[in-house]
């Protein structure tokens, strides 16, 4: 039993690695608030979003992640709030963390730029699933690991938003950020996140905008990694397509549509890293958003 139980925690290790390289593609454009605390709120009103992400699907036992958020803006646009549920499995493995966020917009010249500061408090449990383990019962190892306390983290981040210009960085698990010793987790983590975009907007034309992005992510026990693309919004947002490149070797794709301006709905694909193509399959991702404003 404990060979097979050291197998699937090294399998953990390698998928969140792999997860953090790359991480849930509706980060880039569709649900922001994912990767930065400071973007919670960023519009006015109530605004609900859940993504679905499955990986390596030809593989017995692959990586699964579920994210529900929830994030309210307030009518004089200067307080955030948010609230992120995470949940991931992989083998035997389940993680679930709940992060509650706090956002502050503080306006200038006139309420057209604002810069953004955002915290999270993060609250993270990871367990064995029983009922996935073949074993005999009682196995130390197992009783071992079910025994770690929950796990609390911080997550911080700030943004500059400007008429379409948006800059961001983002320190999540800070905990490991600032001490460096810190070895709680099983799995890799991303320690870093920046990204500067431009939103060109021409509402008289079919193609209404076009948003390239780059992005620089710092993971730890692994090298920084770029991530360049580009959003297209056609005909308003009846019509979304992007492609975003990772200096991993992977790429992403997506497609979506907004239907009354309401309800968003976003499918994407990432191939596999250069380290893993021709194993197995790349990775499945839908996201919805809607909005009650």
């Amino acid at each position: 039993m404990k060979r097979i139980l050291i197998i699937s925690l090294l399998f953990i290790v390698f998928q969140k690695g792999f997860g953090q390289l790359n991480p849930m593609g509706s980060i880039y454009y569709q649900n922001q608030y994912l990767a930065n605390p400071a973007m919670a709120g960023s519009e006015i009103g109530w605004e609900l979003n859940a993504a679905y992400k499955a990986q390596w699907v030809t593989v017995d036992g692959a990586p699964r992640i579920q994210t529900i958020s929830a994030a309210y803006g307030s009518e004089n646009k200067k307080v955030g709030f948010g609230l992120l549920f995470y949940n991931d499995m992989a083998g035997v493995v389940e993680r679930t963390s709940f992060k509650a966020t706090y956002a502050y917009h503080l306006p200038l010249n006139n309420k057209t730029t604002f810069i953004n500061f955002g915290i999270s408090a993060v609250f993270m449990d990871e367990s064995i699933s029983h009922s996935r383990v073949i074993a005999e019962p009682g196995d130390p190892s197992i009783a071992n690991f079910d025994e770690r306390t929950v796990y609390a983290d911080a997550d911080f981040g700030i943004a500059l938003r400007s008429s379409g210009f948006t800059l961001q960085a983002a320190f999540p698990n800070l905990k490991r950020f600032l001490k460096r010793n810190e070895q709680r987790n099983l799995v890799d983590r991303s320690l870093f996140m920046t990204s500067i975009s431009y939103k060109y907007i021409n509402e008289e034309r079919s193609l209404t905008s076009i948003e390239p992005k780059i992005a620089f992510r710092t993971v730890e026990n692994y090298k920084n990694l770029l991530d360049a693309g580009a959003n297209f919004q056609f005909n308003g947002d009846k019509l979304l397509l992007s492609g975003i490149y990772h200096s991993s070797g992977s790429i992403t794709f997506g497609a979506g549509t907004t239907y009354k301006n309401k309800l968003g709905i976003l499918a994407q694909y990432t191939t596999n890293t250069t380290d893993l193509q021709g194993f197995t399959n790349g990775e499945f991702e839908i996201g919805l958003k809607y909005n009650f404003r």
